[in-house]
């Protein structure tokens, strides 16, 4: 394509030699390198771009309203913009696909735009909530081109944006978690057995200690009956959650995504029933974040916002393990002296179960809630050895149950 200089050449040819033709190619010639650079030399000056999220925190399974704004402040239009925002692996976007990149788990969302001189446009899109995770929006690149899509003009933009994707909480039933108020009192139903609160006998379970078994009514019933307990009120209690969802060494990061996402979805319902029970209650996991450490650690708390600082914690929590579920109880039994402990976990190891006995016999109160088909050996072994289990259950499945189980 001729350039200015040209133009500007062959109007000057055309003067002199007073040829209307030459002259009037030399004019289009300068129009065209006119309507070139004008766009690319201004076509970003007061250009302005934002993003606005509905919400920053989403629940599995919902939608976060997402805006894009573009301001174009001045009197030039701009007829072709476009903007490619990066985003981090796992971000849905109805209606579109984003386009991959070099950098690995960075991927690209396109827009065009067209702007008239002071214009505003925004645009409406809707984020999937599917996968639990923090997700980042990061640089945007906005691209100006001419009418001829021959040159064009980059400007890069830092606009970091955030939003998190945290587990579903559904109601808890069976022993449901109570509040811990002054003195000896009974609750209806709860996680952990108060032993001066003595109610009566119940028939034998498998597993029942020979120190519960009540000698005398088993003699006078000719049956075997175990003692029964009411359940005690709670004062402070940790949900320590096991991210080691396979068998093996910790360290090869391997997992399974439904428990690893069962467990998460178990232990925020099990945290709110307990908050809103008037229980303090704190977290910790033996899992990667985005928090300093190689664990998650969360004080028991029964402020109103607690809920909303486990669902974040979790929200954060990789899908492997970091250390073994052992070190993890080990380190919470040091933190949190005075709490009682619910270990969440698929995996009942003889080292967990050894831990277990320990803070038990140290007089801590210990519960161990199995999730997933196999835990059943690890269970039948924590009951021979005098642990209060309950076995967890989310119906069908995780994404889809309306209520968590505890039996046992």
């Amino acid at each position: 394509m001729i350039g200015a200089g040209a133009g500007f050449v062959l109007i000057v040819i055309g003067g002199l030699l007073s040829q209307p033709a030459l002259i009037a190619v030399g004019t289009i010639a300068e129009l065209v390198w006119l309507l070139r650079s004008v766009w690319t030399r201004y076509g970003l000056r007061n250009l302005t771009y934002e993003r606005h999220l509905e919400s920053p925190r989403a629940t599995v399974g919902e939608e976060i309203g997402l805006d894009l704004v573009v301001r174009n402040r001045k009197l030039l239009p701009v007829p072709w913009l476009a903007i490619e925002d990066r985003v981090s692996r796992g971000t849905r976007i109805l209606g579109r696909v984003l386009a991959t990149t070099a950098t690995p788990g960075v991927f690209v969302l396109r827009t065009t735009w067209t702007l008239g001189w002071y214009q505003r446009v925004t645009r409406h899109l809707r984020i999937a909530a599917e996968h639990r995770g923090v997700y980042d929006f990061r640089g945007a690149s906005l691209l100006v081109a001419d009418l001829f899509a021959r040159d064009m003009r980059v400007e890069e933009l830092e606009q970091p944006l955030a939003y998190r994707v945290v587990p579903r909480s559904v109601p808890v039933r069976g022993a449901m978690p109570v509040a811990d108020v002054p003195g000896p009192a009974r609750a209806p139903r709860g996680l952990f057995e108060e032993p001066t609160l003595y109610a009566g006998v119940r028939p034998y379970w498998p597993g029942d200690s020979l120190r519960r078994v009540h000698w005398k009514a088993t003699a006078r019933l000719r049956r075997p009956v175990s003692r029964r307990y009411d359940p005690g009120l709670e004062r402070e209690v940790v949900i320590a959650i096991d991210a080691q969802t396979t068998p093996g060494p910790f360290w090869l990061m391997r997992f399974d995504e439904d428990l690893i996402e069962g467990l998460c979805t178990a232990g925020l319902s099990l945290a709110r029933s307990l908050i809103e029970s008037g229980a303090a209650c704190g977290l910790a996991a033996n899992a990667w974040s985005r928090r300093p450490g190689r664990t998650v650690y969360l004080p028991p708390s029964a402020a109103p916002d607690q809920v909303s600082r486990v669902a974040d914690a979790l929200a954060e929590l990789s899908r492997w393990a970091s250390l073994p579920f052992a070190n993890l109880l080990d380190d919470v039994g040091r933190r949190s002296p005075a709490a009682s402990l619910l270990a969440l976990t698929s995996l009942p190891t003889d080292e967990v179960l050894q831990v277990l006995r320990q803070l038990q016999a140290s007089g801590r109160r210990v519960r161990l809630c199995a999730l997933g088909e196999g835990a059943r050996h690890g269970t039948a072994v924590a009951r021979g050895v005098g642990l209060a289990v309950s076995t967890v259950r989310l119906a069908p499945d995780w994404r889809s149950s309306d209520a968590l189980e505890l039996v046992g």
